[in-house]
């Protein structure tokens, strides 16, 4: 194989293992929240931010990879163009990256859906706890301002 198809295919690899490693530290953290483990999500969000850092290292490094292949093969730097120009090996070997690629992206992707729903339902449940509060206190309290937030000056 030659070394500049191997350094893409690695580099196409690398960056797999980067999102799986995302997609399994969101799964965590997830699974840290509804413990309401709150050092453990602190924790793992701060590994979130150190695999997001090596994803998107990763990620420049396969599209200068990418580049240069291309401007070898005089083509496109997208996967089919470049696999057009691999051996059948070659080929085999990249597009099986390529696809374990996609589909890490694909759950990546759900990942941030589901949390994001999360989200969205928190902010939903907050909002109700609070209105019903400040329903139950008459909507007289001092201590909460007009934006509905609590105010705890003196």
């Amino acid at each position: 194989m030659r070394s500049e198809v191997k350094a893409l295919i690695d580099a196409v690899n690398h960056e797999s293992d980067c999102i799986d490693d995302l997609i399994y530290a969101m799964r965590d953290q997830r699974e840290a929240m509804t413990e309401r483990d709150t050092e453990s999500v602190n924790s793992i969000m701060n590994d979130i931010r150190d695999i997001f850092f090596d994803a998107q290292t990763a990620d420049n490094s396969r599209n200068d990879l990418s580049k240069r292949l291309a401007a070898i093969f005089m083509c496109e730097p997208k996967a089919s163009s470049l696999a057009g120009n691999l051996t059948e090996n070659e080929k085999a070997i990249f597009n099986g990256a390529v696809d374990r690629l996609t589909q890490s992206i694909f759950v990546l992707k759900s990942e941030m859906i589901i949390l994001n729903g999360l989200i969205e339902q928190n902010e939903k449940y907050t909002s109700m706890l609070l209105s019903e509060f400040q329903r139950l206190n008459g909507n007289q309290d001092s201590r909460f301002s007009r934006s509905g937030c609590a105010d705890f000056r003196g």
